[in-house]
C-alpha cells in the first residue's frame, strides 16, 4: 500500500489522540449513564459506580495506558493514526462496542445499564489522565509511571 494514502502522525499527536479518545468515550459513556439512572430514585448508586470506575483505573487501565503510551513512544517517526492503538486493542474497542449495544439492548432495567456504562466511563476516564500526563507534562519521549 502506498503510505502517501496513509494518514500519518507524529508520536505527540498519536499520545494526543489516545489520550482524546479514552476521554471522550469516558467521559461519553458517564453521562450516558448518570442520566440512565437520573430520575430512578437510585441516583446514589452512581457514587459506587463512580468508586469502582475509580478502582478499575487505578488497578487495571493505568496500565494498559501505560503500556500504550510506551508503544507509542517506541514507534519512531510518522505513522498511521490508526496505529494509536494495537490490532488487539482495535479488535477489543470492536468487541467491547457489541457488547454495549447488547446491554441496552437487554432486559435489564435502565438504571442497571446506566450503573455499568457509568462505572466503565468514569474508569476509562480516569485512567486517560496517564495520557494527558504524557502528552502535557512529559512530551512523548517519556512514559509517565504514577503509581
Amino acid at each position: 500500500m502506498a503510505t502517501r494514502f496513509v494518514p500519518a502522525a507524529q508520536i505527540r499527536t498519536r499520545i494526543f489522540v489516545a489520550a482524546l479518545l479514552w476521554s471522550g468515550i469516558g467521559l461519553m459513556l458517564l453521562v450516558r449513564g448518570v442520566l440512565a439512572v437520573s430520575g430512578s430514585g437510585r441516583e446514589w448508586w452512581l457514587a459506587a459506580a463512580l468508586v469502582l470506575g475509580g478502582l478499575k483505573s487505578r488497578l487495571i487501565l493505568d496500565r494498559v495506558v501505560r503500556r500504550n503510551m510506551e508503544r507509542l513512544r517506541a514507534l519512531d517517526g510518522a505513522r498511521c493514526i490508526g496505529g494509536v492503538y494495537s490490532v488487539k486493542t482495535w479488535l477489543l474497542v470492536a468487541a467491547m462496542i457489541v457488547l454495549g449495544r447488547g446491554l441496552r439492548m437487554s432486559p435489564l432495567p435502565l438504571w442497571i445499564t446506566g450503573l455499568i456504562y457509568a462505572t466503565v466511563g468514569s474508569g476509562l476516564f480516569w485512567s486517560s489522565r496517564v495520557g494527558w500526563t504524557a502528552w502535557l507534562r512529559r512530551g512523548p519521549d517519556e512514559v509517565v509511571n504514577d503509581g
